[in-house]
Order: C-alpha cells, then structure tokens, then sequence
C-alpha cells in the first residue's frame, strides 16, 4: 500500500479554478474569512503568490496565499479542510508560502513587511502565527462598505481585526525548521514539497543566507 503523497506547493493557473472551488467551500461557511474572487485567486496564481496542499491530481485540503499589496506583503486566506486538521498541515503550508515569498521576492530588501491579519473574534490563527513567528502591532477596524457582507460584525456593526508583523525571529525560526530535518512535520514517503527547479536545498541555503543578513 501505498498512501497518497500530500503536495505542498506554489498553484499554478491550470489550478486556479480548483482552488477557487476549495476556497469558496470554506469561505462560505466561515464568517471570520474574507472571500476572494476566482479572478483574485487566478491572478494570485498567475504571480505565482497562492499556495496549497493538495493529493494528486487536485484533492486541495489546504490553501493559503502571500500578496503583494503596495509596502507589504499580506499571509492570508490560510484554509484546512475540516478533516485534515490537527495534523499540522495549515503550519506547513504557511511555511512554505513565507519561506517561498523571502527568498523569492525579498520584501525586506525593498523595506516591505510581511504582516497577517486576524478577525478579532478569530481566536484560531492566533496560536499559529505566534508559531510562525509573528508578533501583534495593532488593531484596525474596515469600514463597513468595504467588507463583504458574509463577515461577522461586532456589536456596533464594525469589523474589527488585528494586525501582525513577521519578525527576524521568525526568520531564524523559519530558517531553523527548514535545516533541520527533525523538524519537518512530515516524511518523503506520504509528503512534498515542489517548487519547481527549486530544490529543498535551494530553499535551505536561501533562508539561512537571509537570517544571517537579517539577525
């Protein structure tokens, strides 16, 4: 027996609409989660920005993505499916999307953040970005008009959020569990990592080159 491999990587655009399809499942049952479009998902993959977990040829059961939203880069849209989770799979994916946005598009070389935001009555991701690495800068409310109608509201009908910062720390961290073996949640025989012509080793040497630029 043979188990399915569980993919871990960039979507490509002849993916976008099966991740859209995932997405849209989740979202819809998820007031705490901003929706986004298929054309903003298609568009996220064209620039190589949507990452996911999936078991060949398209079983997506996690999906996350990285944007580039004018100085900053934004972690969001991390989603499991209701039967994966709690196996560690929503932590990985997240890592290899921040791993993959560091060494690939540098944001801190061009003074960009990397930052993440959280539904103030989301207490889920919280645990996991103190995980990753992130640490809290501040609460921001949406103006109502601005947010779709699927999200929950306050008592004062606002949508409130907390921003978070990805930090050096978390960089080393990141660095860290990429170099060693004995952190990675998972083994070759049931997971993977693609990245196209860029290898696990590639990877490796970028992030640590980077922590040791940034420490």
């Amino acid at each position: 027996f043979v188990p399915d491999i569980l993919t871990y990587s960039v979507v490509s655009c002849a993916m976008a609409a099966d991740a859209f399809a995932f997405h849209h499942r989740i979202a819809t049952s998820n007031d705490h989660i901003w929706p986004r479009t298929e054309e903003d998902l298609r568009i996220l993959a064209e620039n190589n920005q949507l990452f996911a977990a999936y078991h060949e040829p398209r079983d997506f059961v996690g999906l996350c993505y990285v944007k580039d939203d004018e100085h900053e880069w934004e972690l969001g849209g991390l989603t499991v499916d209701r039967k994966a989770q709690a196996k560690g799979i929503g932590t990985t994916l997240a890592r290899v999307a921040i791993a993959h946005t560091m060494t690939f598009s540098e944001p801190w070389k061009y003074g960009q953040e990397v930052i993440a935001y959280v539904h103030q009555a989301n207490d889920d991701p919280r645990k996991l970005l103190n995980k990753l690495g992130f640490a809290y800068t501040s609460s921001i409310e949406v103006p109502a008009e601005d947010a779709p109608a699927s999200m929950k509201r306050n008592s004062e009908g606002k949508i409130v959020g907390d921003k978070f910062r990805f930090t050096r720390e978390g960089l080393k961290q990141l660095a860290d569990w990429f170099g060693n073996d004995s952190h990675m949640v998972f083994d070759a025989r049931t997971a993977k990592i693609d990245l196209g012509p860029v290898t696990i080793d590639n990877l490796r040497e970028a992030l640590h080159d980077l922590a040791e630029r940034y420490k």
